[in-house]
């Protein structure tokens, strides 16, 4: 009999063990799924963007020391160079991009990059540039809207 119970003892000793690396493994799966999504969240449009039909995600903030925008009434021409910051990540933000400027009349014309991401646009005759960087404690969108054709000078992030 005594032999059983030791038996019995090792056994919940090991079905115990099993069932903590099984936990621990869960929590593991759970916490990795949870910041893989965080880097792709969905971000949402300001419901007041500086710039009517280019959307700024909720949470980022127009730098006027560094942005500018003139207009003119008569030509309906319009010149944009601005920068914005928040804490969301470039993938995110270029997603947003992508997902929001075609609601907004512009039609894709090329994405590219990792670090430093550039999406460019077109539309009735402009052509917007967003530029998406992460600084050390920011990360930076900046907007450039031009004619088509015009030379612009990029944003140096």
């Amino acid at each position: 009999m005594p032999t059983s119970l030791k038996l019995s003892a090792h056994a919940i000793r090991t079905a115990g063990s099993f069932c903590f690396l099984g936990i621990l493994c869960v929590l593991a799966m759970l916490i990795a799924g949870c910041s893989s999504g965080s880097s792709m969240s969905k971000l949402i449009p300001s419901p007041n963007p500086p710039v009517a039909d280019v959307p700024i995600p909720i949470g980022f903030h127009i730098d006027l020391s560094h942005s500018q925008s003139t207009y003119v009434p008569k030509t309906n021409l319009r010149m944009v160079n601005q920068e914005y910051k928040g804490s969301d990540p470039r993938l995110s933000v270029a997603r947003f991009y992508e997902d929001n400027m075609p609601g907004n009349g512009w039609k894709t014309i090329s994405l590219q990059g990792s670090q430093r991401m550039v999406l460019n646009f077109s539309k009735a005759g402009e052509s917007c540039t967003i530029t998406i960087t992460h600084g050390w404690f920011h990360t930076h969108i900046y907007v450039v809207i031009a004619p088509m054709g015009a030379i612009t000078t990029q944003p140096a992030p």
